[in-house]
């Protein structure tokens, strides 16, 4: 194929791409197959357009295979399955526990329990804490069948979809106990009067907590 044949059809092909009513598997009708190759045989001869429709092939498995690639992955689990309890929380009420909205409160230390046990993990390589318990329609039907990391919704930490990508997710500092969002100082703080988690807003008067290793329960 001579060079400037080389060049039109890769001008042709971008404005294909650009319109999406063009190429095998990207005309919409028949008809309009029928005009485009027609208005391809006018220009080039049929090795030329043998060529390019089977280049525009290749091209269209390529870029599926590369929109799969770019797919992000999901969370990768660590070792260890843990039970956090707060350093001074509620007497006897120390652990935190998912409810069935994903909010967290804290109750009864439970080592057996799902609701009860998180997994740090990374996505992408960053750190995550991963929710061992699952979700059911009623209350969190956009969980169901997700992986659920903890997050910071602005407002508070509470179990969301893992997959997404405009929040701040959780993470634990190993080093000082806490709790805290990445990127943002955001850090869990103590309780209020029905037991749900408070934040704090500039790593002030952040919880503590200490953490048991436990074997994972089923969701």
């Amino acid at each position: 194929m001579r060079t400037y044949d080389t060049i039109m059809l890769l001008i042709v092909f971008g404005r294909c791409i650009k319109q999406t009513d063009c190429g095998f598997g990207l005309i919409n009708s028949w008809s309009q197959q029928q005009h485009h190759l027609l208005s391809l045989a006018i220009t080039y001869p049929l090795p030329v357009i043998m060529k390019f429709t089977t280049g525009l092939a290749l091209l269209s498995a390529l870029a599926t295979s590369t929109a799969q690639i770019l797919v992000p992955p999901g969370p990768v689990k660590g070792p260890n399955t843990f039970v956090f309890k707060q350093i001074g929380g509620i007497p006897n009420n120390e652990c935190l526990t998912f409810t069935n909205s994903g909010e967290i409160v804290q109750a009864a230390c439970a080592w057996t329990h799902a609701d009860r046990q998180v997994t740090p993990g990374k996505i992408l390589g960053t750190d995550v804490l991963i929710v061992q318990r699952g979700f059911a329609a009623p209350f969190r039907g956009d969980l169901v069948g997700k992986t659920a990391c903890v997050a910071f919704n602005e407002t508070t930490f509470r179990a969301e979809d893992c997959s997404r990508n405009d929040l701040l997710f959780v993470r634990f500092d190993v080093g000082n106990g806490r709790i805290q969002a990445n990127g943002a100082p955001v850090c869990l703080s103590g309780y209020d009067s029905k037991a749900f988690v408070k934040i704090d807003i500039g790593l002030q008067r952040c919880s503590q907590f200490t953490v048991t290793a436990v074997a994972p329960t089923r969701p």
